[in-house]
């Protein structure tokens, strides 16, 4: 899921203000710092999202007569699939 990088920075600027404005967190750096190392954050984390889906469409690619003959739902094989692979590579989805 692709997000625009103003909607990225709006998001990030949030955090990063409720986060003070609850008296959650005192910053020792500036607001707009921490927003910006969380928007870094939310933007690798899509594009590991990326990477992982393209790996999984190539792999499921290469078993589509097997998902087929199966009759298996392809959509959700690519879901477990994802998750699966997600969840030992750390990634958050």
């Amino acid at each position: 899921m692709r997000l625009p990088k103003e909607l990225i920075k709006h998001i990030a600027d949030a955090i990063a203000a409720v986060l003070e404005n609850k008296g959650m967190v005192k910053y020792a750096v500036s607001k707009t710092a921490i927003s910006t190392t969380v928007a870094e954050v939310i933007t690798e984390n899509m594009v590991a999202e990326d990477r992982l889906k393209k790996e999984v469409e190539k792999f499921l690619s290469a078993h589509e007569d097997e998902i087929a003959n199966g009759h298996m739902d392809y959509r959700k094989v690519f879901e477990l699939t994802m998750q699966k692979l997600a969840k030992e590579k750390g990634i958050v989805l």
